[in-house]
């Protein structure tokens, strides 16, 4: 993909304050933030075409991160079956992530890739649509 449309509208995409290791049974195996949506229109979560999580760059497996809206939570792969789940610009989202041991206390780089298409806005033939950056990387403090 060589181009697409940016427009960060929010002063923080991902929630730093929301950031949380997820403890199971009393151990940490995981960790969770919000994510608010990096664009004036709401979009259908079947619009979504890309989401990773990377922490520290390293890649968080796909069948590891599920995403949560309005109560609803699903793993990415049924994120493009989701044709009804309309995303609110002002509605954050819940990423979460099993990771084992979760995430260590200090400064650890957190990267979202996150790209929607807009599908009101053809930009070529075969149903090709306008791409939208909506991802962020940034750094987080964990005290845990």
């Amino acid at each position: 993909m060589g181009f697409a449309m940016r427009m960060k509208i929010n002063d923080q995409i991902v929630k730093k304050e929301s950031f949380k290791n997820l403890y199971i049974n009393g151990v940490p195996n995981g960790f969770s933030f919000d994510v608010q949506l990096a664009y004036y229109r709401g979009h259908y979560l079947s619009d979504i075409d890309l989401l990773e999580v990377y922490l520290d760059g390293e890649k968080m497996p796909q069948e590891a991160v599920t995403f949560e809206l309005n109560g609803k939570e699903m793993p990415v792969y049924k994120l493009k079956y989701a044709v009804t789940e309309f995303w609110s610009q002002v509605v954050p989202a819940k990423i979460r992530v099993i990771k084992k041991g979760g995430v260590s206390a200090g400064d650890h780089e957190l990267e979202l890739k996150l790209m929607l298409r807009v599908p009101y806005m053809e930009i070529g033939p075969n149903h090709t649509f306008m791409p939208l950056d909506s991802g962020e990387k940034i750094t987080i403090q964990v005290s845990e």
